[in-house]
């Protein structure tokens, strides 16, 4: 019997393995169990991991909409306002947000702190909203209207 790998556990392993954030990095499994892993998640910062890793380059309308579909919380809600004042393109001091790898360190610092049961309360329904927008990690193709 095989068990099946979680997110979490597959995003561990690849934050030991990492090295270069500029580029994408390799996830150490097939596609497929990614995919799967990443349909069961209740992880939301597993998943931002996972995109940031897939996706280092910068993508400024899907951060927009996944701050954005998140913004039920708090500092989720705090970023999407932070971003739509940040036009693309705009010069201004210090990181860009529009970089997955920012939206994960973000909500990774804001849920750290939480208690457990609003941790596990919230997560869920953070993960849902992040397959909302981006239902296949590696195309990141959303729903079509």
């Amino acid at each position: 019997m095989t068990t099946r790998r979680t997110l979490t556990d597959l995003m561990a392993e690849v934050a030991r393995r990492a090295h270069d954030w500029a580029s994408p990095q390799d996830l150490g499994c097939d596609r497929m169990t990614v995919t799967a892993a990443w349909l069961a998640s209740d992880d939301p910062v597993a998943m931002l991991f996972l995109l940031a890793a897939v996706h280092p380059r910068r993508e400024v309308e899907k951060c927009i909409e996944l701050a954005t579909a998140m913004s039920f919380f708090e500092p989720m809600r705090d970023e999407a306002h932070s971003m739509s004042r940040r036009l693309p393109g705009m010069n201004v001091n210090g990181r860009s947000p529009f970089y997955f790898i920012h939206l994960y360190q973000r909500l990774h610092s804001a849920l750290r702190w939480m208690e457990d049961t609003e941790r596990s309360r919230l997560e869920p329904e953070l993960a849902a909203a992040i397959r909302v927008v981006v239902p296949d990690p590696f195309t990141l193709v959303g729903p079509t209207a």
